[in-house]
């Protein structure tokens, strides 16, 4: 009798262990089936906010790329547009003194647009964070060594006033003509130097 209950305790005992183990073996698994999937979904998640963030520094860096050179542009402009101005006074300086008639006229059309491309150039810088440090808008801080659009204005007058008298400059006036001249040269040098600074910056 004892052997019978003890066999069917077994045959019981195994029935469960067999049963649970049909229960809780594809549980478990699907689980893990579950658990890796998920953490596949974690990855490609994290692999694609690394793709967006390299497409947004990538993008960042292509718009920097073009602020950058849109500066560039815009300061080369600057020191070019100054310097086509100055030779235009040169210019007029020396067929003032090989010709016997000088084209007032001719000089003052040349003259404004030389000045308007000039000042057109420096209304342009003025958008970036740097600003070319002249005397443009009359402000003493920006530097008493870059006044040179008004002495590229002054310059400009002094020979329309000449041109329209129809003579060469006396001594005096020369001498104080050689003096601006002296000056213009001087701000425009520094300002380019000024501007190769900055261009230096914006290329390293």
């Amino acid at each position: 009798m004892s052997d019978a209950v003890y066999g069917l305790a077994g045959a019981l005992g195994g029935s469960l262990v067999t049963a649970a183990v049909a229960y809780w073996g594809p549980l478990h698994q699907q689980r893990e089936v579950a658990k890796q999937a998920e953490l596949q979904r974690s990855a490609e998640l994290r692999r694609a906010e690394i793709e967006i963030e390299a497409a947004r520094a990538q993008a960042e860096e292509a718009r920097k790329h073009l602020r950058n050179q849109a500066e560039i542009g815009r300061l080369v402009d600057v020191r070019s547009t100054l310097r086509a101005w100055e030779l235009v006074l040169d210019d007029a300086f020396l067929e003032m003194r090989i010709s016997s008639t000088f084209d007032v006229d001719r000089f003052r059309e040349t003259e404004q647009e030389a000045m308007a491309k000039g000042l057109r150039a420096l209304d342009e810088v003025m958008h970036d964070d740097w600003y070319v440090v002249i005397s443009y808008y009359g402000d003493p801080t920006y530097g008493p060594h870059l006044n040179l659009v008004e002495s590229l204005k002054e310059c400009g007058e002094r020979i329309k006033a000449l041109g329209l008298a129809g003579r060469l400059p006396s001594a005096e006036e020369q001498e104080e003509l050689d003096e601006l001249r002296d000056q213009i040269g001087h701000a425009r040098g520094r300002m380019s130097e000024i501007i190769a600074e900055r261009l230096d910056s914006i290329v390293t």
